[in-house]
């Protein structure tokens, strides 16, 4: 028996089976006597496809490559989002004591531009700042490093821009004090001598030669309060080298510039 014999149970099947074989006989007869114009045309249709398929290829790679560079993108600007935040927060937290320093450079700076030519600075000697020349040493800021040298316990809940603010107001205080220290006692009012003598009355044999403030001169000229948090920072900068503290004679205590 012949493999269609044996796939077809009935008579019915065996015509359907052989009217399909029929079918596909009369199909290749059909295209045995196809001209030579159309076999061209299903060549040169066969190159087109193939070469569709090439450019489609082509564009998925594009399309992947593309889709690599938005992923870069996005973490670039994920990380200069992080940046601008990180510079936001330096701007709002920038140490005041600069501030002036670098808005009086970059003013010079513009003026010079303007003119086209920087102009010799005539300074103009202030008979008062003439008479209180003395200069006096401020305290220096913490920097990032000393700041994260500082034991964890040392530092509790403590930021950065926390200790630079307390260093910046205990030299303002510094800095209130010493210009009125520097008036002549002659030019002082009786008020005010008597004010001058409390604070020479302060120094001692230790503090001779270096500039310091006692809680009193803090309350007094930087409106610092000296309260657990100011005391901790005080330890802070104490084992930053920036302060060192005299004790006595009695129970004044010396916060000195180092």
């Amino acid at each position: 028996m012949s493999l269609i014999t044996k796939k077809c149970c009935s008579v019915e099947e065996l015509d359907k089976e052989f009217s399909k074989k029929i079918s596909v006989v009369r199909c290749c007869l059909e295209l045995r006597n196809m001209g030579t114009e159309d076999a061209e045309s299903f060549k040169s249709l066969q190159m087109d496809v193939r070469e569709l398929r090439g450019k489609f290829k082509e564009m998925k790679d594009l399309i992947k490559i593309g889709w690599e560079d938005v992923s870069k993108l996005e973490n670039l600007l994920k990380k200069l989002e992080k940046l601008n935040q990180r510079i936001n927060h330096m701007e709002e937290n920038f140490p005041e004591v600069l501030k002036p320093t670098v808005t009086e450079k970059l003013e010079k700076t513009q003026k010079e531009v303007t003119s086209g030519a920087a102009k010799p600075e005539v300074i103009k000697e202030n008979p008062v700042a003439s008479k209180c020349n003395k200069t006096f040493t401020k305290m220096k800021l913490v920097t990032i490093q000393e700041f994260e040298s500082v034991p964890k316990y040392m530092k509790g809940r403590l930021k950065y821009e926390q200790i630079n603010k307390f260093v910046n107001e205990f030299n303002s205080a510094l800095d209130e004090k010493y210009k009125f220290l520097s008036i002549p006692r002659k030019e002082l009012k009786p008020s005010q001598l008597k004010v001058w003598q409390n604070l020479k009355s302060q120094e001692n044999a230790e503090s001779k030669g270096l500039f310091f403030c006692t809680e009193a001169d803090l309350k007094t000229y930087g409106k610092i309060k000296l309260d657990k948090t100011a005391l901790n920072i005080l330890t802070i900068l104490r084992h930053c080298g920036k302060v060192k503290e005299i004790r006595g004679p009695g129970p004044i205590n010396r916060y000195t510039v180092v």
